[in-house]
């Protein structure tokens, strides 16, 4: 079975100080800091919509389906490289 995650489970795990989640359009981009310095970006998809379920965007289910292979100087950056891979 594939592990599915929500916007609002995401925004419980990254930092209060440096953590975001930000939907764009289907999308989820995600930064946080890193314990080894510079920030992380990871790009969500989602598989369900409010029309379907219901649910508020925050309950509907996430498809991990990108990371940076590095990390950025700060999440500007990171989510700039996020925006990048994502054609909405």
């Amino acid at each position: 079975m594939k592990d599915f995650t929500t916007m609002e489970k995401l925004q419980m795990k990254v930092s209060t100080t440096y953590g975001s989640v930000l939907k764009f359009g289907s999308h989820v981009l995600v930064t946080d800091a890193h314990y080894r310095g510079g920030f992380t970006a990871d790009i969500y998809e989602f598989v369900e919509t409010p029309e379907e379920t219901g649910l508020g965007d925050i309950e509907c289910r996430l498809n991990h389906i990108s990371r940076a292979g590095q990390t950025f100087p700060d999440n500007g950056h990171a989510i700039a490289w996020c925006m990048g891979q994502v054609t909405e």
